[in-house]
């Protein structure tokens, strides 16, 4: 794949959102999210999402320059009306303010309603690592993606969840995952690529699993009721040996936090515009114990994690997060690479909106990233 100046991407993708009516605000949060995210390396995330933000304002379920607003705050706990804009901006206020809250009483919650796809659940949960505090975030999501266990059809979406630990004077402790075997988008990233599932992710209503990425992404993302119904495997797959009841029941627990709690949509296919919930939440451990004594209990842990004896010599051990910010550095350095067949979308979307098409090949040699 090319790779593509960094500024160049972030500048790509607010030219998009304003062509798609992003206000100046929400094109600001927006863009930040998914630009960090592309540096993440979390392809699925970012720029590549801007086609299905463009199918989601076309029919009228994404207002895009529609505000978050604050409809009941107590002590510790908001809640907050997404107002069906795009769910980057209602998250961003969430965690902004139980991160206020924490502060104040040493845990904080922002629960969110009729929102949409807010992004990576990771970037929210550092921001509250990057505040001193632990961070947790999670959300359900449109569409019957995820077969529960046992299960012949989907119900539950990906549901994904997120945890930042801070450690002082270095990048936080960072896990950043879906509740399925695999996120709804990274299916899109192997079709964008013209690539076959090297694994099984998806199954079919027969208990078949199935490999064609791109016809595979197409139905989930936009089913077609005259097609057979296929579904995203639990985290741990189809047999409860492997721990697919594990994934299924950790889905339901993001279920019922992020749209039980929030008074968001059951879970499932609907003719219509979805409710999406969110649930995030900052701790600050001097709530219940010593906050520097936690961080130093984290730092440890990973030190020790990543000091264990590999099975390969050439494959050192990882703590979580580790791959995340290496990647950041590495495409900080040399640029963010982007799939041939994204860039024909996010060409023939700048010239259906009439931006300026703004992505710039980053030229080797490529620089060293920075340790």
């Amino acid at each position: 794949m090319t790779r593509y100046l960094p500024s160049s991407v972030r500048d790509q993708t607010a030219a998009i959102l304003e062509g798609l009516g992003a206000d100046a605000r929400t094109r600001d949060i927006c863009t930040t999210v998914m630009f960090d995210t592309d540096l993440m390396g979390i392809d699925s995330h970012g720029i590549s999402m801007l086609n299905y933000y463009s199918h989601e304002v076309a029919n009228g379920h994404i207002a895009p320059d529609a505000q978050p607003e604050i409809v009941r705050s107590t002590a510790a706990v908001t809640l907050i009306d997404g107002h069906r804009g795009f769910g980057h901006t209602a998250a961003h206020l969430a965690m902004t303010g139980a991160v206020e809250a924490a502060r104040k009483f040493g845990v904080g919650i922002g629960s969110v309603r009729r929102s949409n796809h807010f992004g990576a659940a990771g970037y929210y949960a550092r921001m509250a690592a990057d505040a001193g505090l632990v961070g947790m975030a999670m959300c359900s999501t449109a569409n019957a993606l995820q077969i529960p266990h046992r299960a012949k059809r989907p119900l539950m979406g990906t549901n994904p969840m997120a945890f930042a630990m801070p450690v002082p004077g270095e990048n936080p402790i960072l896990l950043d995952m879906a509740t399925s075997v695999v996120p709804l988008n990274k299916v899109k990233v192997y079709g964008l690529r013209d690539e076959e599932l090297p694994a099984p992710w998806v199954q079919d209503g027969q208990g078949s699993v199935r490999h064609d990425s791109a016809a595979l992404y197409q139905q989930l993302e936009y089913p077609d009721p005259t097609q057979e119904e296929v579904g995203l495997l639990p985290l741990g797959g189809e047999s409860f040996f492997s721990g697919g009841h594990k994934g299924s029941g950790l889905a339901t627990m993001v279920q019922l936090l992020s749209a039980g709690l929030s008074g968001a949509d059951q879970p499932g296919n609907m003719n219509d515009y979805q409710s999406i919930g969110y649930f995030l939440l900052a701790i600050d451990p001097d709530l219940i114990g010593s906050r520097e004594e936690c961080y130093e209990y984290a730092r440890i842990l990973r030190t020790t994690i990543r000091g264990m004896e590999p099975i390969d010599p050439t494959r050192p051990v990882q703590a979580m997060g580790d791959r995340d910010f290496t990647t950041r550095a590495e495409r900080e350095a040399q640029g963010i690479p982007l799939a041939d067949n994204l860039i024909t979308q996010l060409s023939e979307m700048t010239a259906k909106l009439g931006v300026r098409f703004c992505l710039s090949v980053q030229e080797p040699p490529f620089p060293r990233p920075e340790r």
